[in-house]
């Protein structure tokens, strides 16, 4: 094992703050918790952008995104086959506001998103 390399950073406000915070939820010293923290800041900030692999976060959203869409078809299916005779009455109509709705329910998963 090589020789260690020790780090000093003065934090202040926020900073200080949110660490304090982390060090109170994890009972870590202060050199415990910024080996953690730094270990993971690290990992995410060396992260090739040459990986062709979708991130962790885009996978996350495609998740977010697809539980909205199935939310949406079963809320509508449940309205539209409360009775046999109206699934078959209104099919089509019914695929047409499927569309309507993933359209809507795409734009509200994207702002959410974007932090709207």
């Amino acid at each position: 094992m090589g020789k260690s390399r020790v780090l000093q950073a003065s934090i202040t406000g926020d900073l200080k703050k949110d660490f304090e915070a982390f060090q109170a939820q994890t009972g870590m010293n202060d050199s415990d918790a910024a080996r953690d923290l730094l270990t993971l800041a690290l990992r995410i900030k060396l992260n090739t952008s040459e990986d062709d692999r979708p991130s962790n976060r885009e996978l996350l959203e495609e998740i977010y995104r697809r539980i909205r869409h199935v939310s949406t078809n079963v809320n509508i299916t449940h309205t539209e086959v409360f009775s046999g005779a109206n699934f078959n009455n209104n099919q089509a109509a019914a695929s047409e506001r499927r569309k309507a709705q993933l359209g809507t329910t795409d734009k509200k998963v994207d702002e959410f998103l974007e932090g709207k």
